[in-house]
């Protein structure tokens, strides 16, 4: 059965009751990564749907607005993304892939009816869209409302209702376009300070212990329709975490947008993705350090959109590396491009990069000949950063193993 991950983590809100959630953030994380979660006991495995099943299969590109709640905070923003959707030879029975944005990658399809017209969709609630069996839960689908409010000094204060009266979600289905349509949600990401994000929709319920994950509303898809070669529009590069050592919790965020530069939809099954350093320098994912946890075994350096492992993930990529000590993976910058190969032919976005370091003078080569062995930063209390933020002191090691100190305001 193929790997099912997750790009949320634990959430500190519980149904129906309240919580302070600090701060707005990036907050998911791959379940399988969380060291120290508490495995809980279930009754048997939970059945859930991987393999894509018999049928007619359309892809839509994903539009609507979401919540994503985590201990990290919490995150709205707009739908992107994919949906697949499969139409049986009944006629009645349909499969959705991934139907929550923030379960794409799980490839976990739950099973809806088409309705006698073919007018509507009725998915129950209640199927689980991603199971972790080492930890014994996962996420499953429910309806209800969520509130956010602004409490100042960073804090918020979310509360989400189950509507325990619901036991289906049902979209609507336009006979001339074939644009689907959520039925009954109601919200908005845009809102004026204090912030008070009100929304109800489709939820994605944490099975242990009840608390939601996260949150969707105004859900539109739209046909793809014929595949034809197009330029991707570019990504959006997010944030880079560096943990400081081997353990492979050194991070990099971004969105992909499935459009090209005109706006109209791509198919995401002819899109690949490449991780860029400093000077345009193409970072390969070899077989001897990623092969194994995910699941290849040649050196890659395209990524499928949606490729799914114990490092890869829609978002998000772990490497196995850190900036310090004397093989940093790059000097100041760290860069996504998308790949489109349609009929052979393949377009490409820009390279778009994260300035994550204040760039090296020289592009690291001095006068004298030496390099740029490393870069390391401290706050002006002399404590160790990950990144330079404020006044920071920041000290250059060389090759031959002299320093230099500087102060940049970031």
């Amino acid at each position: 059965m193929k790997k099912i991950v997750l790009l949320l983590i634990c959430v500190a809100v519980t149904v129906g009751a309240s919580a302070q959630v600090k701060s707005k953030g990036n907050a998911y994380r791959p379940m399988d990564k969380v060291q120290s979660s508490t495995k809980v006991q279930t009754p048997s495995r939970v059945d859930i749907i991987t393999e894509q099943p018999e049928g007619t299969l359309v892809n839509y590109l994903r539009g609507g607005e979401y919540l994503l709640s985590s201990f990290y905070g919490y995150d709205t923003d707009y739908q992107t993304g994919r949906v697949r959707v499969v139409y049986a030879d009944d006629g009645h029975t349909v499969y959705i892939q991934d139907i929550m944005c923030y379960g794409e990658g799980s490839g976990v399809w739950v099973e809806g009816e088409l309705n006698d017209d073919g007018s509507t969709i009725s998915v129950p609630l209640g199927q689980y869209i991603a199971y972790n069996e080492e930890f014994g839960y996962g996420v499953v689908l429910s309806w209800g409302t969520t509130d956010v409010i602004d409490l100042g000094d960073d804090f918020y204060w979310l509360d989400f209702i189950a509507d325990e009266r619901a036991t289906e979600v049902t979209y609507a289905i336009d006979p001339e376009t074939g644009v689907i349509t959520m039925l009954g949600s109601d919200g908005s990401v845009d809102n004026p300070y204090p912030y008070n994000c009100v929304a109800t929709g489709l939820a994605g319920l944490w099975s242990d212990d009840g608390s939601v994950a996260t949150i969707e509303w105004n859900s539109v898809w739209t046909p793809m329709g014929e595949t034809v070669a197009a330029v991707p529009a570019n990504p959006d590069v997010l944030e880079f975490y560096d943990c400081g050592d081997e353990s492979g919790y050194t991070r990099f965020d971004f969105n992909i947008n499935l459009v090209d530069v005109d706006g109209n939809p791509l198919n995401s099954d002819y899109l690949t993705y490449s991780v860029f350093t400093d000077e345009d320098q193409l970072f390969m994912f070899d077989v001897e350090t990623y092969g194994a946890q995910n699941g290849f075994d040649t050196d890659m350096t395209e990524i499928p959109y949606g490729y799914s492992g114990e490092d890869f993930y829609l978002r998000r990529v772990y490497f196995y590396r850190t900036n310090e000590g004397d093989n940093p993976m790059f000097n100041w910058r760290i860069g996504i491009q998308l790949n489109y190969t349609v009929d052979g032919v393949t377009n490409k976005s820009d390279i778009v990069y994260l300035e994550v370091y204040p760039k090296p003078s020289a592009v690291n080569e001095l006068a004298d000949g030496k390099t740029v062995a490393g870069v390391r930063y401290f706050n002006m209390a002399g404590q160790e950063m990950a990144q330079p933020e404020g006044m920071t002191i920041q000290v250059t090691t060389y090759s031959d193993g002299t320093t230099s100190a500087v102060k940049v305001m970031k």
